[in-house]
């Protein structure tokens, strides 16, 4: 027994001299380190950046207020017809989100929602908005062959084509000079592109359709240049292109002379690489200043909107989903939408 002892104890001794010099060389708490002089200094973590949100209720908790076709019951024009006419609520507060519908033949007012505790789900004759209340992926889908009596043509489509767009009904405006950062993003899922033609007796479609989203951009400073209106565009999908296209022009559509509609296309956006396709996940991420200043330097060289810069511009709303030009089915569901900024020190 004696002579196993002796065999053990430079074992149990190696051990208890490894233990004791672990002990001495390390903070108890796993956080410091040991500096020249013996003493303990802690590396304190990086301050966490503040983000925030433009656009609220990213997961269109609250519900919807429906907007109006510009139709009446009779198939009239009528600008009071694009007001709010159905408020549909997930619970007492007022919802802060739009469904527009301009110039569709048919009226989602006119029919009840489908909510459930997990789900939501609208829909007429050609249009259908349907929510995962979970995690706030929300699904567009659109047949304007359902809309449209015939395949249409440029010299008669007009100034009425049918929308389904989302939009906030309120934002608090937010200068993008008070931004350090500002970060425009989406993910999104091409469900559905489907040409109606052949239901008409034609071979082909004259007139595209589009799947775009609008930041709006204003310059709110007081004196000359107020009142200035930036479309910034993203176009995200046009069926019968491989990419949704590039496109700047003074906003023809009526409101202030002078504003301005820039529209990033795809191939600038989501990339080259990256085609637009059914059942294919897809998005990007885009700095916002940077796009801003771009557009307004394209605006400015084609003399519009020479008072307003990045520096007195605002973000102050937004709308996304489809302007349906021609007999085209399209489904598309929103997984993530935004604009994150951060402030900067100096900024209230």
């Amino acid at each position: 027994m004696r002579k196993i002892f002796k065999k053990l104890l430079p074992l149990l001794l190696g051990f208890l001299l490894a233990f004791s010099f672990a002990g001495c060389g390390s903070d108890s708490r796993g956080t410091g380190t040991t500096g020249e002089n013996g003493g303990g200094s802690e590396n304190p973590p990086e301050p966490e950046v503040k983000t925030y949100e433009v656009f609220p209720d990213a997961k269109f908790s609250t519900g919807f207020d429906i907007l109006g076709t510009g139709y009446t019951d009779d198939g009239k024009i009528d600008a009071a017809e694009r007001d709010k006419q159905k408020s549909i609520k997930f619970g007492r507060q007022e919802p802060v989100w739009h469904i527009a519908q301009w110039y569709s033949r048919n009226k989602l007012e006119k029919t009840e929602p489908i909510i459930t505790e997990t789900s939501f789900a609208l829909s007429d004759s050609s249009k259908s908005v349907k929510l995962n209340r979970e995690t706030g992926e929300i699904t567009l889908d659109f047949d304007a062959s359902k809309d449209f009596s015939a395949p249409q043509h440029a010299a008669t489509l007009g100034s009425f084509w049918p929308h389904l767009l989302l939009s906030p009904t309120s934002v608090e405006s937010v200068k993008i000079s008070d931004c350090e950062s500002m970060e425009v993003r989406i993910d999104f899922t091409l469900n559905k592109s489907v040409s109606h033609a052949k239901d008409f007796g034609v071979s082909s479609l004259e007139l595209n359709s589009q799947f775009a989203w609008f930041v709006y951009v204003s310059n709110l400073n007081p004196g000359e240049g107020y009142g200035e209106f930036l479309w910034l565009g993203f176009n995200l999908y046009d069926p019968k292109r491989v990419y949704a296209p590039h496109n700047a022009m003074q906003d023809n559509a009526g409101g202030v002379a002078g504003n301005y509609i820039y529209t990033f296309g795809a191939d600038e956006t989501i990339g080259k690489d990256k085609i637009v396709k059914v059942g294919k996940r897809t998005g990007f991420t885009m700095d916002l200043k940077a796009a801003v200043k771009t557009a307004l330097d394209d605006a400015h060289k084609a003399g519009f909107m020479t008072h307003t810069t990045v520096d007195n511009a605002s973000i102050t709303g937004m709308n996304i989903g489809y302007e349906m030009f021609d007999v085209w089915e399209l489904s598309a569901t929103i997984h993530d939408m935004g604009v994150r900024y951060t402030k900067k020190e100096n900024a209230v």
